[in-house]
Order: C-alpha cells, then sequence, then structure tokens
C-alpha cells in the first residue's frame, strides 16, 4: 500500500509541478509568428532533453504499474462504477461545454479560441444559433457539423498547421454527431474520437513548447514565480514533456480517468494566474475530462490501444516505446 501511494504521489507531482505554468503560450506570448526560427532538432537533443525524455518513459511505464494497482483497491473501483453508472449524462456534459465556448468566443468576437479573432460578423452569429442548436438533442449533430465548419474556417484564414492547437473541435464534434445514432458502431466511435483529439492538442501543443521556446521563456521572464527557482529554460522544457506524457496517457487511453481530474484541477489553477482567456480557451477541455469521468475507455467494439496488450510488462513496453515513435513522428518537419 505504501509503494502504491508513493507511486501516486510521484506521479501528481510529476503532473501538477511543471504544467500549473503554462497551457498554450500562443496565447499570451507577444509578439509571436511561425516565422519565427523553430528549433533543430540536432539542438533540440541535449542531456537535459534525453534525460528527461527517459524520465518520461520510465513514468509512463509506472503509469502501467499503477493502474493495474489501482484496479485492485475497492475504494478506487466503486469511485470508478459510481461515474461509469451516470456515462448517459455524458453528451449533455459535452452539450453543455461547447455551447459554454461558442458563447464566450462569440461575445469576445473570437472563433473558437481566445487567439483566433472573427474576421466577418456573421461568423460570430453562427456561434451564438450553433449554441442555441445544442439546447436540443435532436439538433446537435447539426450543431457538430456546424463546429467543423468553424474549423473549416479557421483552416481557411489561419492554415492548417495553425489549427492542429484545435483538433479538440473535431474531436468534439464527431462526438455529438454521431452521439445519438443507433447502429452501435458508428455511435461507439465517439469516444475513441474524442480522446485521440484531446490528447492529440495537448501533445501538439507541448512539441510547439519545444521547438519555439522564445515564446514560452517570453511568458516566463513577465512571471518569474512560475519557475518555482528553477532555469526558465529548463522549467519550460520539464512543462513541454509533462505535457507531451498527459496527451500520450488520453491517446493510448490509460489512467484515463485519474488523469481527467489532475488536468482539469490543474486548469483550474491557470486560470486564477492568466484569467478570462483560460476561461474561454480550456472551457472545452474541461468538458472533455468531465465526459472522461464519466464514461472512461471501455469500448467493446473500440478498445483502446493501451488494452490491446493484456500482459503489464507488454503494457510497459508498449507505453515507453511508443511514446518515443510518436514523439519522433511528429517532431520531424
Amino acid at each position: 500500500m505504501k509503494r502504491i501511494r508513493f507511486a501516486l504521489l510521484a506521479l501528481v507531482l510529476l503532473t501538477v509541478a511543471p504544467i500549473v505554468s503554462l497551457a498554450h503560450v500562443k496565447w499570451f506570448a507577444e509578439p509571436w509568428s511561425f516565422a519565427d526560427q523553430p528549433t533543430p532538432i540536432s539542438q533540440l537533443i541535449t542531456p537535459i532533453t534525453i534525460g528527461l525524455l527517459l524520465f518520461t518513459m520510465f513514468a509512463l511505464a509506472l503509469a502501467v504499474f499503477i493502474d493495474v494497482r489501482l484496479q485492485a483497491i475497492t475504494w478506487y473501483t466503486q469511485i470508478m462504477a459510481w461515474f461509469e453508472a451516470r456515462k448517459n449524462y455524458a453528451p449533455l456534459v459535452l452539450r453543455i461545454g461547447l455551447g459554454m465556448t461558442l458563447m464566450l468566443a462569440w461575445q469576445d468576437d473570437k472563433l473558437l479560441s481566445p487567439d483566433l479573432d472573427i474576421s466577418r460578423t456573421e461568423i460570430g452569429w453562427l456561434e451564438f444559433v450553433l449554441a442555441l442548436l445544442l439546447i436540443f438533442p435532436r439538433t446537435t449533430p447539426l450543431a457538430g457539423v456546424g463546429v467543423l465548419a468553424l474549423y473549416g474556417v479557421g483552416i481557411l484564414e489561419h492554415g492548417a498547421f495553425y489549427m492542429l492547437d484545435y483538433f479538440i473541435f473535431v474531436g468534439v464534434a464527431i462526438y455529438l454527431i454521431v452521439a445519438n445514432v443507433t447502429n452501435p458502431r458508428v455511435r461507439a466511435l465517439r469516444i475513441p474520437a474524442l480522446y485521440f483529439s484531446v490528447g492529440f492538442s495537448l501533445f501538439w501543443v507541448a512539441i510547439e513548447k519545444l521547438v519555439y521556446p522564445q515564446w514560452g521563456l517570453a511568458i516566463l521572464a513577465d512571471r518569474e514565480f512560475l519557475t518555482l527557482g528553477l532555469d526558465p529554460l529548463f522549467f519550460l522544457t520539464a512543462a513541454a514533456f509533462v505535457e507531451l506524457a498527459l496527451g500520450y496517457l488520453f491517446i493510448i487511453g490509460l489512467l484515463e480517468r485519474p488523469m481527467a481530474i489532475v488536468v482539469t484541477l490543474v486548469f483550474f489553477t491557470t486560470s486564477l494566474v492568466f484569467g478570462k482567456v483560460e476561461v474561454i480557451g480550456h472551457t472545452i477541455i474541461h468538458a472533455a475530462l468531465i465526459v472522461f469521468l464519466l464514461e472512461g475507455t471501455k469500448n467493446r467494439l473500440y478498445p483502446a490501444p493501451i488494452a490491446w496488450n493484456e500482459r503489464t510488462t507488454t503494457r510497459m513496453a508498449f507505453s515507453a516505446v511508443n511514446f518515443v515513435i510518436v514523439l519522433v513522428a511528429l517532431s520531424i518537419p
């Protein structure tokens, strides 16, 4: 029991300490531009990044061990069963979260996110109409299609590369479009789509912290207390690896419910530092995390990637090794 408590404490500290500083540097780093010189891959490979990578791989393997141990704890399984019994509320939670996001963005003349300005008035009114459609379950799929349209507008106006930060909206749209479909194979796609989109968004934003460290360092220069007395570059790099790990855990479906609690608490903390902008940008993430709490990853038709392996040792190897593969694949231009 002591080992379990220590492992849980280590995982929570690993998650909270660095990421409490930054969630999305482009919301606060001014000026910034994709024309800025990115850090070459050769310069990213340093003793610090290698050490953090190895530590992250160890933490991901440890997460598998923790997950197995948690399943044997009565109070934990009872809490998870309580959430599971209320999974039917998940679509409503996501509808409310998306509706709040659309209304907040509309009143602030933004397109889905705090850093995307609305170019035409009618786009803002479309957000308002979509929020109204979310009130009724039957019109919710139309709202999902509308969100995909807004995402397409974002691609046209800001570029596909920029909109990768907000891939979560694609997953949210798919979830709402198929949530009421009678075909079980189609309806079951909603959870994998949401998990992957949330995980990818976190992963991609973390990569930007590594490739464009000047954006994050500019924020830390104005808020030195966030570094906890550590070297700013080291702190930023550590924060990036924590966020990479969190996104990856959601993608593979490991410790999804505990991580949903941790991440939403962390984002509430960042709202105290960064204010209204954080609320606008993270409301939809909070809603998705509550959905994760309610629904988990149990999916008979589309099991989570981590469930493809039954043995604990195989899962540990899968978790650690594939993290490196995904990181390398997305980091290479």
